[in-house]
């Protein structure tokens, strides 16, 4: 991170949309999470510098000939963005009381799973009606990147990369799906 005027910090992120991946830096007000940046409605657009761009995918590193071009700034518009890798997760304060929930994210190429927060007791489809027009972006821990196989089930799937946090765009996911019962963790808490 590189410290920049008016207490904002430049963040090293990687965005994805369906078209291509943007590697550089956001810069976003010190101690803000990138899920509320993101859903702040005064800019209709990801301004990212230092950028180099890539053709679309998923893998990291890129394979080689995926670049396209480098470039100084870029703006991306949020309306495109399908997620994105890097800045910081909402303080455990401002989220209140949360219980994680295992999801799986849906693209055509390839899946995230990871672990969404959500307030206790919340069924997925009230949280993501509440979400999904006003503050599509949402955070996801614990992420893995899988490259699905066919005929075989989704813990099967091979895992490309991890990541800590990524914030995923609802609105332009393909599907999203609550993941009741994941292979070896207990994301519920049971009912009696």
């Amino acid at each position: 991170m590189t410290m920049m005027g008016l207490n904002v910090e430049a963040v090293e992120a990687r965005a994805y949309t369906d078209d291509f991946r943007v590697f550089g830096l956001v810069h976003v007000r010190r101690g803000t999470s990138i899920s509320r940046f993101l859903n702040q409605r005064d800019r209709m657009y990801l301004p990212m510098t230092r950028c180099m761009v890539y053709r679309e995918g998923y893998e990291y590193p890129p394979a080689e000939g995926a670049l396209l071009y480098q470039t100084e700034f870029a703006a991306l518009p949020k309306s495109r963005l399908l997620w994105l890798v890097g800045g910081l997760p909402d303080a455990p304060g401002d989220r209140g009381q949360r219980e994680p929930r295992q999801v799986c994210v849906m693209y055509p190429a390839y899946v995230l799973t990871g672990t969404l927060m959500l307030p206790p007791r919340v069924r997925m489809t009230d949280h993501l009606t509440a979400v999904y027009g006003d503050k599509p972006f949402v955070e996801l821990g614990d992420v893995n990147v899988c490259k699905p196989r066919s005929g075989v089930k989704m813990e099967q799937f091979e895992v490309v990369e991890r990541h800590a946090l990524a914030t995923v765009n609802v609105a332009l996911a393909g599907g999203l799906f609550d993941v009741a019962n994941p292979v070896g963790r207990n994301f519920r808490i049971e009912e009696n």
